[in-house]
């Protein structure tokens, strides 16, 4: 090997060695930032089980989520080359929350967005699925400066204060500004994992509220009535945007009526009890993700369509995508291509 064309190897082995310390460096360097990537998607007749149900028939329907991590500056870098990753600030993405709080925030969406599908799914299949609004106010969220902190829950039905009943939130207000006054030792009834126990708080001035308080946000409770019975295994996935493709799974098995007959049929989007489908995020990640996974047809929310054909158009996929409004159009939608 000649001199030149040795020291030209050196130095593209130095190079190399080069951009490889550099980019370990910026693996390190945090962000504001996080990334949304391509994830998993789910089985929903593995998934979802409705009490003497019907089989599942040929063919599946699936699920989709994303995955989403913090980004560091590497990643940043990678991202604006490489259609598959989307960056979004941190804030924008999780709202303030701590990775771990986000996660747990979107657990409980999922919880939601079950209840919401057993509803829908019954619905749909004419059944008198229905929502009731229990009486009592829920504590949504608990302040860290109020005197409630560490003695109430996130969770907690607030049925009684001192002796008066809560019918619910609006209640609330108005008999501590009625009955009580700001430093005041108070006993709140509560019902926690299905026990009730009575909770002794003083009273405080909250900041911009003339009125005594202890510091939680508080809200309406509201229960499903499922006529049959449904179990969904989440398998530890968050997030809300299932819950279209759990109300069409749970319609098939009441009903009998198989919608994918032998296709693979993947959708997203999020689903209200009277069946409305609301806007997700990450659909663009998630054509990919049901791409991989052999879907020739992909149900999204309306508000997210151009994303998803955008997505499917620059892949040069060939997937069929349905924007839908509400659940029985998605029910339409797949009653066409099986016509």
């Amino acid at each position: 090997m000649s001199r030149s064309r040795l020291k030209l190897m050196k130095a593209f082995i130095w190079s190399i060695a080069g951009l490889a310390v550099v980019a370990g460096g910026l693996w390190f360097v945090p962000t504001n930032a996080v990334v949304l990537a391509p994830g998993i998607t789910g089985d929903l007749s593995q998934m979802v089980q409705v009490k003497g149900g019907h089989a599942p028939g040929p063919g599946r329907l699936l699920m989709v989520a994303v995955t989403i991590a913090r980004a560091n500056v590497l990643v940043q870098l990678v991202a604006r080359v490489d259609p598959n990753l989307e960056i979004l600030p941190r804030q924008q993405a999780m709202g303030g929350l701590t990775m771990q709080q986000y996660i747990q925030f979107n657990l409980a969406l999922m919880q939601q967005s079950q209840w919401a599908a057993e509803v829908a799914g019954e619905r749909l299949a004419g059944l008198p699925a229905r929502v009731v609004t229990v009486a009592g106010a829920v504590v949504e969220q608990v302040s860290k400066t109020g005197t409630a902190v560490g003695k109430i829950h996130p969770g907690d039905l607030i049925v009684r204060i001192g002796s008066y009943p809560v019918s619910g939130p609006a209640q609330v207000r108005s008999i501590m500004e009625k009955h009580f006054r700001v430093g005041e030792i108070v006993n709140f009834t509560v019902v926690r994992n299905h026990q009730q126990r009575v909770i002794p708080l003083k009273t405080t001035r909250i900041p911009g509220d003339p009125a005594p308080g202890i510091g939680v946000l508080i809200g309406s409770l509201q229960r499903p009535v499922i006529p049959r019975t449904v179990t969904i295994h989440s398998q530890n996935i968050g997030g809300p945007s299932a819950g279209m493709m759990f109300a069409l799974e749970i319609y098939q098995q009441v009903t009998g009526h198989q919608l994918a007959r032998g296709r693979i049929i993947a959708g997203t989007g999020e689903v209200s009890p009277n069946g409305q489908i609301l806007q997700i995020g990450g659909v663009a990640q998630k054509v990919i993700t049901v791409h991989r996974a052999g879907a020739q047809t992909f149900l999204v929310p309306a508000a997210n369509y151009q994303k998803a054909e955008w997505m499917n158009h620059l892949k040069g996929y060939h997937m069929a995508i349905y924007p839908v409004h509400t659940l029985a159009q998605a029910l339409h939608d797949l009653t066409s291509l099986n016509s």
